[in-house]
C-alpha cells in the first residue's frame, strides 16, 4: 500500500487493510496451536509439536504491532477529535467487551459443569473465584490494575490493548500536531518509550510500548505525517528496544510484521477467512480446547498415545476453529456493528 492509495482510503474513510487479515489470522492460529501444543490441554502436553510451536506466542507481539498501526490509522480515517476521547473508548468497549464477557460466560459453564459431573474442576484450569474484585477486573480488563487473576489466561493481552486505547486516544492529537516537527515528535516518542524504563507493575502498555509505537511509526508514515528517511532511523531505535524490553526473538516477530503490513499486499480466502474470526477465536479456543479434551477424556475414556496427542492438537485446532466462525457470526458481530455506529466528530487539524 503506497502513500496514493493510503490517501484514496481516507478520502473514502476507510480503514479495511487486506494484509492486516493474513497477518491476524496467522496470529491468532499461532497462538492457539502454542497453547494447544503445550500449555493449555492437560491430556495432550508434551507432544511432538511442543517444541515446534512454542513460537507460536509472537502472535502477541503481532498484534501489539497491528494495533499500534491500525488504531490510530481507522481513528484518522474517522476523523477523530480530541473531544471524542471518551466516545471512542466506550466504542472500543463495545467492540471487544461483549465477546469477551460471553467467551468468560462460557468458561464458568465448563468450570462450574466439571465439578458437578466429577466434583472437581477441570485440571490445569486457572480460576481466581467470584470475588466482587475479579467480576470487576474481568468485566473491564484491569486484572493487573486491580490485583486479581483472570478467568481466561489470554486476557492479560486485552487488558494492554484496552491501556493503549487509552493513552492512544489522548497521545493521537499530539503526535499529528508534532509530526512535521522531527525533534518535538522524537522527544514525544523517546518520553513514552522511556516509561518501560521505569517499574510499572499495573499498567502492561508501559511494558509492550515500542511493539504499538512501531506500529505507530508506520501508520505516520502511511498518512504522510512523516518522511521515509524520519521512519527509517526511528524505526532502527524502535527496533532496538524492542529488542531492549523483550529480546530477539519478540523484536524480530515485531519488525516483520512492520515490514509486511509496510511493503507486502497479499490476499487469501483461508487466512481472510482466519482474519476475519481471530478476535474470537483468540478469546474462545481455551474454552473451545478445554470442553472437546473433557468431553473425549472423561466421556469416551480416549487414552491418547504420543502419535495421536499430535493427532489430536489439530483435531482440537479444527474445533476452536469452527467454535470460533459460530461465535463470530452470533456474538462479535452484532458487537462489531453495534460499536461500527458510534461516530466521531471530523479531525480539524489533519
Amino acid at each position: 500500500m503506497n502513500m496514493t492509495e493510503t490517501a484514496q482510503r481516507m478520502k473514502k474513510g476507510s480503514a479495511h487493510i487486506e494484509i492486516l487479515d493474513f497477518l491476524r489470522g496467522i496470529a491468532a492460529l499461532s497462538v492457539v496451536l502454542f497453547h494447544f501444543s503445550g500449555s493449555a490441554l492437560p491430556t495432550i502436553k508434551p507432544n511432538a509439536l511442543t517444541d515446534f510451536f512454542s513460537w507460536g506466542k509472537l502472535g502477541v507481539q503481532v498484534f501489539f504491532v497491528i494495533s499500534g498501526f491500525i488504531i490510530p490509522y481507522a481513528m484518522y480515517a474517522s476523523g477523530y477529535n480530541i473531544k471524542n476521547a471518551f466516545k471512542f473508548i466506550g466504542k472500543r468497549l463495545i467492540r471487544i467487551g461483549p465477546p469477551a464477557w460471553i467467551a468468560v460466560l462460557l468458561l464458568f459453564i465448563i468450570y462450574y459443569g466439571a465439578i458437578a459431573m466429577n466434583g472437581k474442576p477441570v485440571e490445569g484450569m486457572p480460576w481466581p473465584g467470584i470475588s466482587f474484585e475479579a467480576t470487576i477486573a474481568n468485566l473491564f480488563f484491569s486484572y493487573s490494575l486491580i490485583g486479581t487473576g483472570l478467568y481466561n489466561e489470554v486476557y492479560w493481552t486485552l487488558e494492554v490493548e484496552f491501556q493503549y486505547y487509552v493513552i492512544i486516544a489522548f497521545l493521537l492529537p499530539v503526535l499529528l500536531k508534532y509530526a512535521k516537527n522531527e525533534l518535538a515528535l522524537t522527544a514525544i516518542l523517546l518520553a513514552v518509550n522511556a516509561t518501560y524504563l521505569i517499574h510499572f507493575d499495573r499498567i502492561l502498555f508501559f511494558q509492550n510500548n515500542s511493539f504499538f509505537l512501531l506500529g505507530i511509526l508506520l501508520f505516520l508514515y502511511k498518512t504522510g505525517h512523516i518522511k521515509r528517511g524520519y521512519m527509517g532511523y526511528a524505526t532502527i531505535v524502535m527496533m532496538l528496544i524492542c529488542y531492549a524490553q523483550q529480546g530477539l526473538p519478540n523484536a524480530f516477530a515485531a519488525i516483520i510484521t512492520f515490514l509486511t503490513i509496510a511493503y507486502v499486499q497479499f490476499t487469501n480466502p483461508v487466512t481472510t477467512f482466519l482474519g476475519k474470526i481471530s478476535y474470537s477465536l483468540y478469546i474462545t479456543h481455551h474454552f473451545a480446547g478445554i470442553t472437546a479434551e473433557f468431553i473425549l477424556r472423561n466421556l469416551t475414556g480416549l487414552q491418547v498415545s504420543e502419535p495421536l496427542k499430535v493427532v489430536m492438537v489439530l483435531v482440537y485446532t479444527g474445533i476452536a476453529i469452527l467454535f470460533a466462525w459460530i461465535f463470530y457470526l452470533l456474538i462479535e458481530t452484532p458487537s462489531l456493528r453495534l460499536a461500527q455506529k458510534i461516530k466521531l466528530t471530523k479531525y480539524k487539524n489533519n
